[in-house]
């Protein structure tokens, strides 16, 4: 589960902890030496958190699927009702994104609704590894691929992948090697639990994905859009350091940068795709839909591309809302 917290974290060594656990079948080379992607907060305190939170995650995603409907429920409820200012901060975000005539009861059930699925998605990450075998992983998942993407495959162009917290987007990291996009790294945040960082680590490089922290990793992108891989960028929550005001569904809203500038610093197209959780117990929907390129945006201001990227996230959001992380508070310092 990843920190929805904003404050950054500090680098781990170069070195981790553990063996690499890419799974057969997949480049084996890195075009950017493996790096630890690791909390800052260690010692016995943090093991012994990382091991309790191991162990309920591992206990809860056991549960026959009608009795962990109920647990979710349970747990959805008393996050919503503690953790007021995630959840009022929802409700901010449901209503510029939804309509802010939107009646109460459909709102709060929409506010639940988002706790629900943070749930579901931190728990069929910790249970998908144990369930799916590696070498059965590619069957589980229904794809959908513009003709710009099969392009980009059948060129093995490197690129840049674009997506928002929508469906599973942890699972949904893992299939892109499968289908093409190899080697793919993802920038990612750490919890700021060390131990449990390496074990999230580890399931994420089980899967085939490649982490990069997010302080310094636009330093390795040319070496991964060179070897003609994918670098994946959840975009759609608020950047703190040099962010572009950009609209979010019709708000101001502090957006990154990256994608924008590596599209024309790289010339890195841009992919745009989503996995969502399908209504058939572990199987997902992985839809690629557009593909902006460096060609199209020449002479065009960061903030402009800025601008078309959130146009498209919304568009993947809006395909599913009920399966978005809207937690977030996205439109906090505008």
């Amino acid at each position: 589960m990843a920190d929805p917290d904003d404050d950054e974290s500090e680098d781990g060594p170069s070195e981790p902890p553990f063996p690499c656990a890419l799974p057969a079948g997949l480049r084996p080379d890195w075009p950017v030496p493996r790096l630890a992607v690791l909390g800052d907060r260690g010692g016995a305190l943090a093991s012994i958190e990382s091991g309790l939170v191991r162990l309920g995650l591992g206990s809860l995603s056991r549960l026959s699927p009608s009795f962990r409907r109920s647990v979710v429920g349970l747990l959805a409820r008393t996050a919503k009702l503690i953790d007021r200012r995630r959840s009022a901060a929802a409700r901010v975000f449901l209503r510029q994104a939804l309509g802010a005539s939107m009646p109460a009861p459909e709102l709060e059930r929409r506010v639940l609704q988002a706790w629900r699925h943070l749930l579901d998605v931190t728990l069929d990450s910790e249970a998908a590894p144990r369930l799916i075998p590696p070498d059965r992983f590619r069957e589980h998942f229904d794809v959908e691929l513009c003709e710009d993407a099969e392009e980009i495959l059948a060129q093995k162009r490197g690129c840049i992948l674009a997506t928002p917290h929508v469906g599973d987007w942890e699972t949904g990291a893992g299939i892109l090697p499968w289908i093409g996009f190899d080697p793919f790294y993802a920038v990612a945040k750490p919890p700021r639990n060390r131990p449990l960082s390496v074990h999230l680590q580890w399931l994420r490089e089980g899967r085939g994905v490649r982490l990069l922290p997010r302080r310094g990793a636009m330093q390795h992108a040319p070496a991964v859009v060179q070897a003609g891989g994918m670098l994946g960028l959840l975009l759609d929550q608020r950047a703190r350091k040099r962010p572009i005001l950009a609209p979010f569904f019709g708000r101001v809203a502090r957006c990154d940068r990256s994608a924008a500038v590596l599209l024309k610093r790289l010339r890195a197209p841009i992919v745009f795709a989503a996995c969502y959780r399908t209504a058939t117990p572990w199987r997902w929907r992985v839809e690629v839909p557009v593909v902006l390129w460096p060609k199209d945006f020449e002479g065009t201001s960061v903030e402009a591309i800025t601008t078309r990227v959130n146009g498209e996230l919304e568009k993947l959001i809006l395909a599913a809302p009920d399966q978005y992380f809207w937690l977030h508070d996205r439109y906090r310092g505008t």
